[in-house]
């Protein structure tokens, strides 16, 4: 008859904690155990299956407020847990857009730019024409 050996199980106190290290076109992820540092498990994804993970069920909503401010957000599942939403005064943009540099990394020619100017031309017209819209009714 064989003797039964007795195995001692000791005992181990494990705090996990999870961890993220995102490089430029991947991530790792994982637990770690935080009294000691020392990795239990983790696993490397790529950027881009978590980005369209993400965005998969993403929508961005662009808003031109009555203030001339554009106003853009991302809604869906995962915009809860982040900053999603940001505002930008249109002269601000358009300022942005037609600096030297940005005209030049853009390819931006003339003709871009009149057919620009004429589309702020027909924006201004109408501003206008609503202004005097709302005069003639606040009389």
């Amino acid at each position: 008859m064989q003797a039964q050996r007795a195995m001692s199980i000791e005992q181990v106190d494990l705090t996990l904690g999870a961890f993220v290290k995102c490089g430029q076109s991947t991530a790792t992820v994982g637990y770690r155990d935080a009294s000691t540092g020392s990795v239990i498990a983790s696993i490397e994804i790529p950027a881009q299956v978590i980005e369209r993970a993400v965005l998969e069920s993403a929508s961005v909503e662009i808003t031109l407020l009555g203030d001339g401010e554009i106003a853009s957000a991302v809604a869906g599942p995962a915009s809860d847990c982040i900053s999603a939403r940001t505002s930008v005064s249109i002269d601000h943009l358009v300022d942005a857009l037609v600096t030297s540099h940005n005209l030049h990394k853009e390819e931006a020619t003339e003709a871009e730019l009149r057919t620009l100017l004429g589309r702020l031309r027909k924006s201004v017209e109408a501003v206008e024409r609503t202004i005097r819209l709302l005069g003639g009714k606040a009389k």
